[in-house]
């Protein structure tokens, strides 16, 4: 059976949202790609042109102002306005925020585009308001002249000629209505009730007052009117309709005078008096149409002005809100178009100016995008390009070279490396820039004090050979120079070589120096291993005669001499002894010329030390040994008795030295400075065993500390000057090393290494050496 797994609500409520939100990303990545926004832009500011042409245009196209204010049209238009300045707003702050984070990000280019939309702004918004300034003040100036009291004098002044042209006509109807009225108000009874005199009087009237109708009509209360008699200036007579309200007022004696400006006529009526029943007088005159005109006209046209006036306030307002809508409108559109003409203009240089850092950084494949205009800055991008292109294939070229120099360099540091003498490059200031790993070791100094430095300030005795090699017109010079390395005297054979250019003047130097100080010692060493064996072999061949002569002339003749037999005595004593001493002197000189070649065997080295300092701490107990020798030590191949030989040579120098001095200040009268003492320490670091032994006693001698290691060189009336030079050549036997200096304040320091390594080796040559000797002694 298979099961089906019911999809949870929750999972359709997470699926649906992509939906949209991948239609959204969709539409914001096609909307970038097209630039939609800058053309919507580009689309507002353009509408907002037209549409402050069209408002303007709409507004110069009314005939009043009540009609610019009030038309639909207008309404519409300034909506539109009211919707681009909304949005042109919105666009504007839009660029101000890109401007304003891209000055806060530091941007390339920000505080340009900054200035420029600045000065694009200043000066885009003098004209709108100049114009908005210039078009309040013309139109407050203008309303001001409409509303002059020159304009309301000729207003007033029209309708009051208009209005007394009706008026003296009213008059002049009047004045004949009465005249008329009189006469018909005079006839008897007989005559009234006459219509052929009723109609002639009429006749007459008409033709004399210059009337255009004139009606007899008797309208008594509650019944139709009849005419009695009437006359016109027409072809044919027609019944004048009259309103009943005239009627009504003149049946109350009131002289009624209208006038009909659809009729173009000033009319009047009376009631007569002299008749039975109510008889009324009509009579009418034309006007002039043109004049009646006029009157309409003018009395519209103060009635407008009055209008006018009462919305002075509202329609200057309004005029000025329309001014500084499209003032508005402009000014965005303005800023816009500065802030778009900016952009155009900044962003290219900003793109240089990163570019231009990109490439200040090393990366040298930045470039500016291709501008298609044809100006300055096109042409500038582009050179900028080449410049790039052409900077890439350099470096190109110059990485090649430097990898082939490097390539040079890293052989010639090879080579230098492998050489034992000490090689430095120098510039034309002497200051180190090339020191192989030798010539730091010579010196015992660290890279940094070396490298950059001046060669002559950090080693001062290498000053004159350089000085030398300037003066020499080959540029060479050479010479030994003895050195203090950290209270060891070290000679070094030093030659310089001065490289000179087509100037003559000096480009750099070559120094090169080896340390002659093992080789001098060992030429010294050689030879006076020569002249002991000589000396051995010249004087212990007559000690053992001449001791025994004088041990013999004691036993023989000292019981026969009877004078002085007590000097005779001490002078054969003297012999003996003396005798003794040359062999025990001849002897040390075999031992020194002849030294055994060391036997290697697994040593406990700590075991040696302390065996070697025990024994001298039983010979001098008035001095304090210390040593450092506990630790898990790693057991070394030597020969332990030379090894033992040596240590016990240096520490019965170094307590010699150490009693020397203490009996110096005793004697001195004075305290004794420092108690005296002796003091060995232990070390092993890496394939290396290092001895140190250190004493508070009289020092080094300053005059012959470069020699204290030579055969024969002492300090002592006793000594006989072969201590120290036994204990280096135990040490060169063993592939070690032996270092003598000063210690701070007093006393000496000397200083035994041994390389596991150099031992490891002596002991394999030895073996090999034993075995080849062995074979042909089996042969045989």
């Amino acid at each position: 059976m298979t099961t089906v797994k019911r999809k949870e609500p929750h999972d359709f409520l997470t699926a649906t949202p992509k939906l949209p939100n991948r239609r959204w990303a969709k539409f914001m990545l096609w909307s970038r790609r097209l630039n939609l926004l800058g053309r919507l832009e580009v689309l507002l500011s353009v509408l907002a042109v037209v549409s402050a042409i069209a408002t303007y245009i709409t507004m110069s196209q009314q005939s009043a102002p009540t009609e610019v204010t009030s038309g639909q049209t207008l309404r519409v238009l300034l909506a539109i306005n009211l919707a681009l300045l909304l949005a042109l707003g919105v666009a504007i702050g839009r660029w101000f925020v890109r401007i304003w984070s891209s000055r806060k990000g530091m941007k390339a280019g920000s505080r340009l585009q900054a200035k420029v939309t600045g000065f694009f702004i200043a000066i885009a918004i003098v004209p709108p308001i100049i114009m908005t300034v210039f078009s309040a003040l013309f139109l407050e100036f203008g309303i001001q002249q409409w509303f002059s009291e020159k304009i309301r004098f000729a207003l007033n002044n029209s309708l009051e000629v208009a209005e007394t042209y009706e008026i003296e006509h009213r008059v002049n109807i009047e004045k004949d209505m009465l005249k008329i009225a009189f006469a018909y108000n005079q006839l008897n009874f007989t005559q009234q009730r006459d219509q052929i005199t009723l109609q002639r009087v009429a006749e007459t009237a008409l033709s004399t007052r210059l009337l255009s109708e004139l009606v007899i009509i008797e309208q008594p209360p509650g019944e139709e009117g009849s005419i009695l008699a009437g006359a016109n200036d027409g072809l044919a007579f027609t019944t004048p309709r009259i309103a009943t309200n005239l009627l009504t007022r003149a049946s109350t004696g009131e002289t009624v005078i209208s006038a009909n400006a659809e009729s173009n006529k000033v009319a009047g009526l009376i009631k007569l008096s002299g008749f039975f029943r109510p008889t009324y007088l009509y009579v009418s005159r034309d006007l002039s149409p043109q004049v009646l005109g006029y009157l309409s006209a003018t009395r519209a046209a103060v009635a407008d002005y009055d209008n006018l006036e009462g919305q002075r306030s509202d329609i200057q307002l309004q005029f000025n809100v329309v001014f500084i809508i499209i003032a508005l409108l402009i000014l965005l559109a303005a800023i816009w178009i500065g802030l778009w003409f900016s952009g155009r203009l900044v962003n290219p240089l900003s793109n240089l100016v990163d570019a231009a850092d990109r490439v200040g950084q090393g990366d040298l494949k930045a470039r500016v995008p291709t501008v298609s205009s044809g100006d300055e800055v096109g042409t500038l991008s582009r050179a900028f390009n080449r410049m790039t292109d052409q900077l890439a294939k350099h470096q190109d070229a110059l990485i090649e070279a430097n990898a082939e120099m490097d390539e040079r360099r890293r052989f010639l540091e090879e080579v230098l490396e492998g050489v034992s003498a000490g090689v430095m490059g120098l510039k034309q200031d002497r200051s180190v820039f090339l020191p192989n790993r030798s010539a730091l070791n010579l010196l015992n100094l660290a890279p940094d004090d070396l490298m950059g430095k001046d060669l002559t300030k950090v080693v001062p005795d290498f000053s004159n050979i350089i000085e030398q090699s300037e003066q020499s017109a080959e540029g060479e010079a050479k010479g030994e120079v003895q050195i203090d390395v950290e209270g060891e005297i070290r000679t070094l054979m030093v030659r310089v070589f001065a490289e000179r250019q087509k100037d003559n003047a000096i480009g750099g130097y070559v120094v090169t120096f080896d340390d002659l100080t093992e080789q001098l010692a060992d030429q010294r060493t050689a030879a006076w291993a020569d002249v002991a064996r000589r000396i051995a072999h010249e004087i212990k061949n007559p000690l053992t005669p001449i001791q025994l002569a004088a041990e013999r002339l004691k036993r023989k003749y000292s019981s026969e001499i009877k004078t002085d037999a007590k000097i005779f005595g001490q002078c054969t004593d003297t012999i003996i002894r003396q005798v003794g001493d040359l062999r025990r002197m001849v002897d040390e000189f075999s031992s020194f010329s002849r030294m055994p070649a060391p036997i290697y065997r697994e040593t406990d080295i700590a075991d040696v030390t302390r065996q070697s300092v025990f024994l001298q701490e039983v010979a001098a107990p008035d001095i304090r040994f210390s040593s450092e020798l506990d630790g898990d030590f790693e057991k070394i191949k030597c020969d332990g008795r030379l090894i033992g030989q040596a240590l016990t040579n240096v520490l019965k120098n170094a307590a010699e030295a150490v009693e020397a001095r203490v009996s110096k200040d005793h004697k001195a009268g004075g305290d004794v400075l420092e108690p005296g003492f002796v003091s060995t320490t232990l070390t092993q670091i890496d394939d290396k065993t290092i001895i140190k032994i250190e004493d508070n006693g009289l020092g080094l001698p300053a005059a012959q500390k470069a020699r204290l290691m030579e055969p024969y060189v002492t300090t002592r009336s006793k000594g006989t000057g072969l201590g120290l030079a036994i204990v280096r050549r135990i040490m060169e036997e063993h592939g070690g090393s032996v270092r003598i200096a000063d210690r701070t304040p007093i006393g000496a320091r000397v200083v035994l290494t041994f390389s596991h390594q150099v031992l490891e080796k002596r002991a394999e040559q030895a073996e090999e050496i034993d075995k080849t000797n062995k074979q042909p002694a089996a042969a045989e």
